[in-house]
């Protein structure tokens, strides 16, 4: 019998179960001949409100047993193959544990295996108490839950028609999945102790634990036929995320900006950490920088060696794939339904060279589909209660603008400073807006020449890209504005909706 994983125990009962569970590999390999024996969880988390969970035991020996230590929760055995776990609520201030022996002989050997379970004195933490989003902020070591009735903000959709033909509620979803979980350094052992255990979706929400290791990771609601109906982002970060007033070129007020990118886990100068996520214009699932230390070019070079993919994907269940060509569609919503179905597929241009991956129409529907803005939409990637920015945030629109593309030279000092845009000069591996001093990290992008010349990481270190939500006056291309900038010069261009960029989100 081939390996098998079972993912949320199984899909017809995955609305029965109130815990979090780690899954691995339940059968046994074909032929094998000495004593084997597997389970489906090897941890089970609870709330303090309880509930039950169902462990599957797969074995070549003929028969099992299991022993128990602990007395808060109950366990009953299920269709011969499998344990029920029950617990009631946890009054009391400390966290419950206990643990399941699962146990078989064959020919005279004794295999076991264990089940830790767990049940948290505090009740899980509702991220999307105060408005629901594609991206929730969480802290390590906790329980938490999220409204997964309604697609990012329930908000609208631009004038990509998406709602009108695939609705607005998630009402077929039958089960969570965690696609992936990675550090920015990617290291792939403690990758793993982001989401502590499978997230469970049941009664409209998604419940979830964290581990002890800060980063990201995005999980699914899957209808019962195993396709994803609609994801979610989640960023496990301790340190405190604040926003604070972000200064204009005339003195004014502009917006209240995040202290640092959408998915970093600080703003710390050369620290990797401070890199955040790739977006695609206008998606709302992320993609990873790269995993590699900075170095310090004042030429701005795209050096191989810092380049370095994280393609992590810890306790996840998902693949990531870069090198998809979108599909030749006119007609608006286009591709969004296959974004939605593939969260982890860089969507390509159908065409050569950068363009659009969602729709290859050419009247405003199709070029200017509003997906980030400028209210916010159900595909903007912020956490509730910030967006992608408008127009102006950081000078005015104008294309491109460097030396090297055509600026006049009397724009930037013998430094590199920039006068028109107020961006101070290159200093470890970013620069600042002068009228704060906030520092915007160089990270890089996602880039490619064709479907099959794919470069996972580029110029990391060497360049920034920040997405904005204005579109190109021009209402026949697809483009997008972006703040780019090298140790040599910064503009603000237009950039083709399937380029990647990073987000500074501010309030709504």
């Amino acid at each position: 019998m081939k390996n098998t994983i079972i993912c949320s125990i199984a899909v017809l009962s995955a609305a029965l179960l109130a815990a979090c569970t780690e899954t691995t590999r339940i059968w046994p390999e074909e032929g094998e001949s000495k004593a084997y024996v597997e389970v489906s969880s090897q941890k089970v988390i609870f709330d303090a409100d309880g509930g039950n969970a169902v462990i599957t035991v797969a074995t070549n020996a003929d028969g099992w047993d299991y022993a128990a230590e602990g007395d808060w929760f109950t366990v009953a055995r299920q269709d011969g193959n499998a344990l029920l776990v029950e617990t009631l609520i946890n009054a009391g201030a400390e966290t419950l544990t206990g643990k399941l022996t699962v146990s078989a002989e064959k020919n005279g050997e004794t295999v076991s295996q264990e089940v830790a379970l767990v049940q948290r004195a505090e009740r899980s933490v509702n991220l999307s108490a105060e408005g629901t989003a594609n991206c929730y902020i969480a802290r390590t070591g906790g329980v938490y839950k999220f409204d997964a009735s309604v697609k990012g903000n329930g908000g609208g959709d631009g004038v990509s028609d998406y709602i009108a033909n695939y609705g607005l509620a998630i009402e077929d979803g039958a089960f969570a999945e965690l696609l992936w979980e990675s550090r920015h350094d990617g290291d792939k052992t403690m990758s793993r102790e982001i989401i502590d255990g499978a997230p469970i979706y049941r009664g409209g929400y998604v419940t979830f634990s964290t581990g002890r290791s800060e980063g990201n990771a995005v999980i699914a609601v899957k209808d019962i036929k195993g396709n994803i109906v609609w994801s979610w982002h989640i960023w496990v970060c301790n340190d405190e995320i604040t926003a604070h007033d972000h200064i204009d070129s005339e003195g004014k007020v502009a917006a209240v900006i995040m202290d640092r990118n959408l998915g970093a886990l600080n703003n710390t100068p050369m620290d990797v950490g401070n890199r955040g996520m790739f977006y695609e214009w206008g998606r709302k699932d992320p993609f990873t920088p790269s995993r590699s230390p900075y170095h310090a070019d004042t030429d701005g070079n795209n050096v191989p060696a810092y380049n370095e993919p994280n393609t992590a994907i810890g306790d996840g269940t998902g693949t990531w794939v870069y090198n998809a060509q979108a599909a030749v569609l006119a007609t608006p919503p286009a591709n969004i339904p296959n974004s939605i179905l593939n969260p982890m597929t860089y969507l390509q241009s159908p065409y050569n060279g950068h363009a659009d991956w969602y729709c290859t129409g050419t009247d405003p529907k199709a070029t200017h589909p509003g997906l980030w803005g400028p209210e916010k939409t159900i595909f903007d990637p912020c956490p509730p209660g910030y967006k992608v920015p408008g127009p102006d945030l950081w000078g005015i629109p104008a294309g491109n603008n460097s030396i090297t593309n055509g600026g006049a030279a009397a724009d930037y000092d013998e430094t590199g400073v920039s006068v028109k845009w107020d961006w101070n000069a290159y200093e470890d591996c970013g620069r600042r807006w002068k009228n704060t001093g906030d520092y915007y990290p160089m990270a890089g992008n996602i880039y490619y020449t064709d479907y099959i010349s794919v470069s996972i990481c580029n110029y990391t270190g060497g360049m920034a890209f920040y997405w904005t939500a204005q579109a190109t006056p021009d209402a026949t291309k697809s483009s997008a504005y972006f703040v780019n900038f090298n140790p040599n010069w910064c503009n603000y261009r237009l950039g083709a909706h399937d380029c990647s960029a990073q987000i500074r989100c501010i309030r709504e």
